[in-house]
């Protein structure tokens, strides 16, 4: 029964974990971003996997993703607004000379925290947010669609490097969309987003 509620715990403790060191960050200049510019603004894409049911019935896709960094006054850490695209192809057909995709639009709001300060870092990043899941098939005798709209959670680690007066990132994130049952039968779907990419 809580088994799909894990990994929101997970990502609450997290974030809870950094609301608690706030007062340390203060005086170390954890979770600070390295960069003076109080907004940033990042691009990125790369492979999501899909896991759980939903890697029986898709294969492997593609993402991309624009997010703003936004660094407040005070100890608080950076804040970070995603906008995400992923596109999965269907393994089988859905039915004979068919098929279809799934395509994933999301929006979330959280956090940005360096763990170390200077030109590498590693990164945690977590956050909750909006996902819209489209499901596409056309075939022989008929086509369509169906969307929906649900919540979900965001939550990853990554390593930044400074070049220049940019920053390149790699980094992989765990989210979970809660759903109900549809054309692909699963109440929680979960993907794994690998990124690279830029930070101006």
């Amino acid at each position: 029964m809580f088994k799909g509620f894990r990994p929101c715990f997970t990502i609450a403790s997290v974030l809870a974990l950094i609301w608690s060191t706030q007062g340390v960050s203060a005086q170390s200049g954890l979770g600070r971003s390295f960069s003076p510019r109080t907004v940033r603004v990042g691009f990125g894409g790369g492979i999501s996997v899909p896991r759980s049911d939903y890697r029986d019935a898709l294969k492997n896709g593609v993402n991309g993703e624009g997010f703003l960094l936004v660094d407040p006054p005070g100890p608080f850490p950076p804040l970070r607004f995603n906008l995400s695209y992923q596109k999965f192809d269907f393994k089988e057909a859905l039915a004979a000379g068919s098929n279809g995709d799934s395509q994933i639009f999301g929006g979330t709001g959280g956090f940005s925290v360096d763990l170390i300060r200077g030109p590498v870092r590693p990164y945690i990043t977590a956050g909750v947010g909006a996902f819209n899941v489209k499901t596409s098939f056309e075939g022989p005798a008929s086509s369509g669609d169906v969307s929906s709209t649900k919540f979900g959670i965001d939550g990853g680690a990554g390593l930044a490097v400074q070049i220049g007066r940019i920053d390149a990132f790699l980094e992989a994130r765990i989210q979970n969309v809660y759903t109900e049952r549809g054309v692909i039968d699963q109440k929680t779907i979960q993907l794994i987003p690998i990124t690279f990419g830029i930070v101006f």
